[in-house]
């Protein structure tokens, strides 16, 4: 029994061929009508376009296999400033000698239990920035904050601060976590400018008895990597290791007194 749908297959496939044969054909008019070929051959035979595959190999390479863009060491001497809560006293006695090896200046504000609700909400940073015309800075600030629930509500007060160093160049280092902390990393690391953070968490530290604070000569190591890892930074600058006979350094320190809030 033939099928009741033979003469619509014969139907569809003479229309088939029609439509292939006449798109490796030219153009034709009939009546002034100009009928333009469907590009079905040009479609399966052309051959690809190499530049159009190059930016295609390139969209889905892993990140890793991206060739790292080096960024040139800004060997001009800066003006450095470092600010923040308890962690920087120590921070900026290692960091001071840094500054002298390579011909920077530096002044450092030590700000005991402060946080950056404290730095954002009062005057206390334009005023050190107007003080000292920095044109570098290091930033210590989130270890008070690595115990909170929601580290996100931080967020408008590190945005704030940021604001205020306006174009100069940073460096946020990281909080050094003595245990797991609620997000306050990736909060900071997500805010801050690409190569601008430093994420402390996961380094080994010597601690004080308070079992939180790193000793003096563990900040002395902490620093030491945050230098090593200055090439890779968004604005690298002259980070040679200071030599055993640079002796003691005035580090500039200021104490303000703590500040619960």
């Amino acid at each position: 029994m033939k099928s009741n749908y033979t003469g619509l297959w014969l139907l569809l496939t003479l229309a088939l061929s029609v439509i292939v044969s006449f798109s490796f054909s030219d153009d034709f008019s009939v009546g002034g009508w100009t009928i333009k070929k469907a590009p079905v051959a040009e479609t399966l035979f052309t051959e690809p376009d190499e530049s159009a595959l190059e930016m295609l190999d390139c969209d889905l390479l892993p990140e890793q296999e991206i060739a790292h863009v080096e960024i040139e060491i800004d060997s001009v001497p800066k003006n450095i400033f470092l600010f923040g809560d308890s962690m920087t006293f120590n921070l900026a006695l290692r960091l001071a000698k840094y500054a002298k090896q390579n011909g920077h200046q530096f002044h450092a504000v030590n700000w005991d239990s402060s946080n950056t609700k404290i730095w954002a909400e009062t005057d206390t940073l334009s005023h050190y920035l107007t003080l000292y015309k920095p044109d570098y800075i290091f930033i210590s600030l989130g270890s008070n904050e690595v115990y909170f629930k929601n580290p996100s509500t931080r967020l408008p007060y590190v945005k704030k601060i940021l604001e205020r160093l306006g174009d100069t160049p940073y460096v946020w280092i990281g909080p050094p976590n003595w245990n797991e902390d609620t997000g306050i990393n990736d909060m900071l690391e997500s805010t801050c400018k690409k190569g601008s953070f430093f994420r402390s968490q996961g380094m080994e530290f010597k601690r004080k008895k308070d079992k939180i604070h790193p000793t003096r000569e563990s900040s002395a190591l902490w620093i030491d990597s945050i230098m090593r890892w200055m090439p890779k930074s968004s604005h690298p600058i002259l980070a040679s290791e200071p030599s055993d006979s640079i002796g003691k350094v005035n580090a500039n320190v200021v104490f303000l007194k703590a500040l619960n809030k």
